[in-house]
């Protein structure tokens, strides 16, 4: 009521703004016109722009994007009420049927729907058919839902599928399975995403099983087989054929699709099957294997029964061994675990099984209580293997083990010649920039520089540009010629790394990008992608994923959001590893404002490219580094003094523009905003009616992000590289790790940071505003 109360005043106004120009022109007085004189212009009148069907439609649809339910909706009903016979009028029922949907007010959606439901003929009959059916389920009127379904299933489109999927569940209701079961397979035998056809499938196997048919069953089963791919999942689905085979009494058969499941998967999955292998004493199970699914949940005597039945067999006896070993050591049989280990060692001492066994016999060796003796034993290791990939491992721990026995100066040594050794290498680099560190913070700038400048020669990718930078840093503060070379190494290193964005800022060369961040990626840019690809991939696109983005787009249209995240998750899947697959769906993805999949698509290709490929094209890194919301996010970050483009990175970090994210730790939306901060930002803003849903509206997430990280940029006196930290590690955390409010050098600040978590965000976050910053005018 109070829409159309809305729409009535808008209308009430419009009247009153013509019935006063009427009156005006009555009564005004008229001046006597003269044969002589120069008539007077007459001053302008203000014409007042006309609303149309049009500009109102417009400006519903900027609404839903953002998730503005409650503005979409008004101005849904204003073109409803104040145009019911224009071309705009149907579409703008249906999204308005759609939002009352969304906020589970059924019988409103269905009143907006029905005159929709008057002519077959029209675009919007379809998706309102398929709407009101979801009323009916939401009333639990199942009969109804069944034939509105039916109705909508016979109109052939290419949700059909989805629509027979949820007819089933209303059957299953009814009590009517046989029915639900056929509209499930009819369901499983169209197109749509594997995920959805896998669970219609494994639904109607239920129902063949709860009705005694199992042969049926067992169909079902191997049609999932046929084209499901994950190792897991497709055990479980054995596991399920071979328990049919077991109750009726069919132990050969149970037993072999028992031991395909474990050979598809060693894991948590089949450790029941083997269970029930060695109960009906299987003579064909694969021990080895067996000893792997119980060790996935640390039965480890059943793991040590299963491997001393692998090496009675000779099966892997070396590897067997090696884990027999681990096994006793994780029941604290020390004595066992080393002779185990020595003897998989010896048995094959220049194999790679010989080689881990040696190390983990040393690891053992340490835990038994011989620490010095071990880290010794590491050293000794890397200087016999030193082209072995296992050396750096072995010097990292004698490190490690050096810092618990507080031996300080020997675990510094070994970093060094770690990171000599190995300055290509994550535990190189780490160790080296660890010693260089040191020197730094005692004062020792030219000790530290002259490490940095070893990464920065020796190095690789971001192993060079961190030496680089730190060694250009270096090279500041001892005033010396240089510092500029090495700054500009870093941005020709990893150009898109958190050290270039700062090198830039040394060098007082942040790039300025000049695409408004609300302009579309144009025609020739797309083409100049697909160019770029096929000039190192003879791959054709999948003609396939036209239908992906269709059923994803009327899945939307029709509600049914988290279906629709399906369809392009699988499009991703279908497009798998090819170039052209990918970009094509990463552009039908962008059309329809689906920034995520489009995302995860060009990072993908990016991926995939040969460094031989050069630069990546423009429309790839705009798909890369996207920027929807513009209006919002330029509104919401002035509002609350934020970069527009630090709150995109920070998004990005945080959801990859996915605004239904949602973490481990329950953070939500497209900022990650935990509902704690959540509630206590809305209470803030004087947002009375919060829930917590809400945080997954874009336009609401958007504007909750942008303040929460203004906050943190007014309490870390300004740093960005302080308030990111508070972001996500907490203000308290972050004012510790400061040693209060002022950061005084940003890069050592983030060093100090010993959340690891934290410290890899801050450095991701600001590499992105570094590429955003290139890219996009702010």
């Amino acid at each position: 009521m109070a829409l159309i109360r809305s729409c009535r005043r808008v209308t009430e106004l419009l009247v009153i703004c013509w019935f006063c120009s009427m009156l005006v022109a009555c009564v005004a007085p008229t001046a006597q016109s003269s044969p002589t004189a120069t008539p007077a212009a007459l001053p302008a009148t203000p014409i007042p722009t006309p609303v149309t069907a049009t500009a109102l439609l417009q400006d519903a649809l900027a609404a839903v994007e953002i998730g503005d339910d409650e503005t979409a909706a008004n101005l849904l009903s204003q073109v409803v009420q104040l145009f019911p016979g224009a071309p705009e009028t149907n579409t703008a029922r249906l999204l308005l049927a759609r939002s009352f949907a969304d906020r589970g007010r059924w019988t409103s959606t269905v009143e907006v729907l029905r005159p929709l439901l008057q002519n077959p003929a029209t675009p919007t009959y379809a998706p309102a058919l398929f709407l009101t059916a979801r009323a009916h389920e939401a009333a639990g009127m199942h009969e109804a839902a069944v034939a509105t379904y039916a109705q909508y299933e016979a109109l052939n489109t290419p949700l059909a599928p989805y629509a027979a999927i949820r007819a089933a569940a209303q059957l299953k209701v009814l009590n009517r399975l046989v029915e639900a079961e056929a509209s499930y397979v009819r369901a499983a035998d169209g197109e749509l995403a594997a995920g959805q056809r896998a669970a219609a499938y494994e639904q109607a196997m239920a129902l063949a099983i709860d009705q005694g048919r199992s042969e049926t069953a067992l169909m079902y089963a191997q049609a999932i087989l046929s084209f499901a791919s994950q190792s897991d999942y497709r055990a479980r689905i054995l596991v399920r054929a071979a328990d049919l085979y077991a109750a009726a009494g069919d132990v050969t058969r149970a037993n072999a699709l028992r031991r395909e499941a474990l050979a598809a998967f060693a894991g948590p999955e089949t450790v029941a099957v083997v269970d029930a292998l060695r109960a009906t004493g299987d003579m064909l199970l694969d021990p080895f294997a067996a000893a792997q699914a119980y060790r996935s949940v640390e039965r480890w005597n059943d793991v040590i029964a299963m491997l001393d039945l692998a090496i009675a067999n000779a099966q892997n006896p070396a590897e067997a061994l090696r884990q027999l070993g681990l096994a006793r050591r994780a029941l604290g049989d020390f004595n066992g675990a080393l002779s185990d280990l020595a003897a998989a060692r010896d048995q094959a001492p220049d194999s790679d099984t010989g080689r881990q066994a040696a190390l983990d016999w040393i690891q053992t060796y340490g835990q038994s209580g011989a620490v010095a003796e071990a880290a010794a034993l590491y050293q000794q290791y890397a200087a016999e293997q030193p082209s072995d990939p296992r050396a750096p491992v072995a010097l990292d721990r004698a490190a490690q083990l050096y810092d618990r026995l507080g031996e300080s100066t020997a675990a510094t040594t070994i970093r060094l010649t770690l990171g000599q050794q190995y300055p290509t290498t994550s535990l190189g680099i780490a160790a080296l920039h660890r010693v260089a560190l040191q020197r730094f913070d005692n004062g020792d700038l030219a000790g530290a520089g002259d490490l940095w400048r070893m990464l920065a020669e020796r190095g690789q990718g971001i192993g060079q540009a961190l030496g680089a930078f730190w060694a250009g840093r270096v090279a500041q503060q001892l005033g010396e010629e240089g510092a500029t070379t090495l700054f500009q190494q870093v941005l020709q290193a990893a150009p898109e790394s958190y050290y270039a964005a700062r090198a830039a800022e040394e060098l007082n060369a942040v790039p300025v990008g000049t695409i408004p961040i609300d302009s579309p990626i144009s025609d020739d840019d797309w083409s100049a992608a697909i160019a770029w690809i096929q000039h190192w991939s003879d791959d054709e696109a999948d003609p396939m994923l036209a239908g992906v983005a269709e059923r994803a787009r009327l899945l939307r249209e029709v509600g049914l959001y988290s279906e629709a995240q399906g369809e392009w998750l699988d499009g991703l899947r279908r497009a798998g590893e090819t170039p052209i697959s990918l970009l094509e769906l990463a552009r039908y993805a962008y059309q329809e404002k689906m920034i995520y999949p489009a995302l995860l698509a060009a990072e993908r290709i990016a991926r995939l490219a040969p460094a031989e490929a050069g630069p990546l094209p423009l429309a790839l890194q705009r798909l890369r580094f996207p920027t929807p919301y513009a209006a919002i996010v330029q509104r919401e970050a002035s509002r609350f003094g934020v970069d527009p483009l630090l709150l995109y990175a920070l998004i990005r970090q945080e959801s990859l523009f996915n605004p239904t994210a949602t973490s481990w730790v329950g953070a939500r939306g497209l900022t990650q905003v935990m509902p704690d901060t959540g509630r206590g930002i809305a209470q803030n803003l004087g947002i009375s009616e919060f829930n917590l849903d809400d945080l997954y509206r874009p336009y609401l997430s958007i504007r909750f992000g942008a303040f929460y990280l203004g906050r943190r940029i007014g309490d870390m006196s300004g740093s960005l590289h302080g308030a990111l930290a508070a972001y996500n590690g907490g203000l308290g955390n972050a004012q510790r790790w400061a040693g209060g409010n002022l950061v005084a050098d940003p890069d050592r600040f983030v060093e100090t940071i010993d959340f690891s978590e934290t410290r890899h965000y801050v450095w991701a976050v600001y590499a992105f505003y570094g590429v955003y910053r290139g890219l996009y005018a702010s």
